[in-house]
């Protein structure tokens, strides 16, 4: 399906949403005066991504480039639009249509706009430190754990809304408790922690605290909510989470958990161990719980 085609279909599919009748003179929520203007200029948003993309269609690689970069940037603004303002019936559709666009448009990228030389793509969560009164305002009200000084955060595309993902200070002292409990080195436990967040918007709208399944040190099932920066990404399909780190547990040097997400509410699903990390050479990781 070619890039034109597909969001060709996505304009069919958010125009009807422009004759939403109001509810609220001023909520931005499904429904309201304020989304039915914002879903009304998505209109415009779509016919510029497709002049644009249009107009590069037989033009040279360096020509492309920034198009391609221009339309991507359209695309999230619409998916944006359509998290946050599309109805319950349609925005399961809508959403996943503008990360069909997404997707189109950079793979388009990657394939007319190589790297330099010398330099390699990785598929990255880029964070920044941000002080208090940056957040987004529902999600300032909830997480609680940052510093005046300033907090990381990362947000992206997650399931059909975003991942906020907010910094924590470490345990200053960690007992042995907390260790087991954690399933946790005790140095890992002094280092910055990491709370994530699902929300319906970049707004942190509707924001939900994500609780993660866990094996502790024993091996039995409990819960944190807290995991370690630097060490979480997300899975290509935007529903799962995985993670990484040096376990409390004897004999283990690292463990690789994937959680899946439905209903803001994480599932494990893979616990894999391993038992040498010695410098230089590959992770081998046994698997002890595999629920895929």
């Amino acid at each position: 399906m070619s890039r034109k085609i597909v969001i060709a279909g996505f304009v069919v599919a958010l125009l009807s949403a422009a004759d939403v009748a109001p509810r609220s003179a001023l909520a931005v929520e499904p429904g309201s005066a304020a989304c039915k203007a914002e879903m009304q200029g998505v209109k415009k948003k779509m016919q510029e991504s497709l002049t644009l993309l249009d107009s590069v269609k037989d033009a040279p690689a360096t020509a492309k480039c920034p198009a391609f970069s221009a339309a991507s940037e359209i695309a999230e603004k619409i998916r944006e639009s359509a998290a946050r303002c599309e109805s319950a019936d349609k925005r399961t559709g809508a959403v996943r249509n503008a990360d069909d666009v997404i997707d189109a448009i950079n793979a388009s990228y990657e394939k007319w706009c190589p790297p330099r030389p010398g330099m390699v793509r990785i598929r990255a969560t880029w964070g920044m430190m941000v002080t208090r009164d940056k957040l987004p305002k529902p999600l300032a009200a909830i997480h609680t754990c940052a510093g005046e000084g300033g907090t990381y955060m990362a947000n992206e595309r997650f399931d059909l809304g975003r991942l906020f993902m907010l910094g924590c200070p470490g345990i200053e002292s960690p007992t042995d408790e907390q260790t087991k409990a954690r399933n946790a080195k005790a140095d890992l436990l002094r280092k910055k922690q990491l709370m994530l967040y699902l929300s319906r918007d970049k707004d942190g709208d509707d924001a939900k605290r994500l609780t993660f399944p866990i094996l502790a040190a024993d091996g039995r099932e409990t819960m944190t909510d807290e995991l370690f920066e630097g060490r979480v990404s997300v899975g290509e399909k935007r529903d799962l989470i995985s993670a990484f780190w040096e376990p409390a547990k004897h004999g283990v040097c690292r463990v690789h958990v994937i959680w899946r997400v439905a209903d803001a509410k994480p599932k494990l699903v893979l616990w894999q161990e391993a038992t040498d990390c010695s410098a230089g050479a590959k992770t081998e990781f046994n698997t002890v719980l595999d629920r895929r």
